[in-house]
């Protein structure tokens, strides 16, 4: 961490969240109910693998089999192509025989010499149809990576992120294994976002099993469930700011924890565990001791205002815990946190 900077957390409001599930670290599980798919057309897709085989014949096999896997729910979806940009199936209700003959339309031929990608652009060019979709909203991009015209495509996807926060992209790979750059590309997009999840193309065309996982994961297919769900309910406080080596709490950002100090009043049989955690910078050591210094801080504040000792735990877990990626600095931002986990 660089001394002298504050070491924020994300937010200015105290969020009540309800989460389903056996832990906190899988409370809550992130289901679309849109779904996009952007396919590059571009001349490199049209080119033959290191295996001898069409990437785009590969592509359109996958997202065909894709399609005859996702589960019946009531989603808005669209396929979208790229390098040029072309709708072919607009924002809509999805119909899963209406997207397959979208998908077979794809063309299975084009000239490969002069169509360069302009993946950034590509990306870019979603943004009226995300526009038009509320909730949770999943890309499926599928490419090679061969990116070589228009702005970068991982600065890009960063910005779609910042504009549609319930975004999340999904990566098929057809990157030949010798194409460092079109890898990078396409793993710096994935490494954005931990929701997101990259497969490699080829290889889930020839596994079934991987292929229906990868809807699983993507779609939420419904899982066996052996018993009853488990309540569980956090607080998130957000808005706090630490010095760098500092756990008093400023001031200024008194107004967020006085509606914890609310919720706890107005219930005096909740009991809850104070979580500190911290970003990927710095030492492991340092980061448990701010984290616990943080969690502390909160919990001096409680006890000062009148919450019993007894409800109140704490503990911190330095930089273990991460929620977003440590790589960036809007998903450090995000790890700089303090949640309160009810625990009775």
């Amino acid at each position: 961490m660089r001394r002298g900077k504050a070491l924020s957390i994300i937010g200015f409001v105290l969020a009540l969240a309800f989460m389903v599930g056996a832990g906190f670290a899988e409370a809550r599980e992130r289901c679309p109910e849109n779904f996009v798919f952007l396919v590059d057309q571009s001349g490199s897709m049209y080119m033959h693998s290191e295996n001898k085989e069409l990437k785009m014949g590969v592509a359109k096999q996958v997202l065909l089999e894709i399609n005859d896997l996702i589960p019946q729910a009531d989603y808005n979806s669209a396929l979208q192509l790229m390098a040029p940009v072309r709708e072919v199936y607009p924002p809509a209700r999805y119909d899963r025989s209406e997207m397959g003959r979208a998908l077979k339309s794809i063309k299975d031929e084009q000239e490969i010499f002069g169509r360069l990608t302009p993946m950034g652009p590509g990306i870019m060019s979603l943004d009226p149809v995300l526009a038009r979709m509320r909730g949770n909203t999943d890309i499926i991009l599928v490419s090679d990576g061969m990116a070589n015209l228009g702005p970068d495509p991982v600065g890009e996807a960063r910005a779609l992120y910042s504009k549609y926060p319930d975004v999340c992209i999904h990566i098929i790979s057809l990157a030949d294994a010798g194409d460092t750059k079109g890898k990078a590309i396409l793993q710096a997009i994935n490494r954005m976002n931990t929701c997101s999840i990259m497969v490699d193309g080829f290889a889930l065309a020839k596994d079934q099993a991987a292929l229906a996982q990868f809807v699983a994961d993507v779609f939420c297919t419904p899982k066996k469930v052996e018993k009853p769900a488990v309540k569980e309910e956090v607080l998130i406080l957000r808005g706090i700011q630490f010095d760098f080596d500092k756990y008093d709490i400023k001031p200024e950002w008194s107004v967020v924890l006085q509606e914890g100090v609310q919720i706890l009043q107005k219930r005096p049989n909740m009991k809850v565990i104070i979580e500190g955690h911290c970003d990927g910078m710095g030492s492991i050591e340092y980061n448990q001791r701010l984290s616990e210094r943080r969690a502390r801080a909160v919990y001096d504040y409680f006890v000062a205002r009148g919450i019993k000792p007894y409800r109140l735990q704490t503990i911190g877990y330095g930089k273990s815990r991460p929620k977003a990626d440590n790589t960036t600095e809007e998903g450090r931002a995000i790890n700089r946190r303090v949640e309160l986990k009810v625990v009775d």
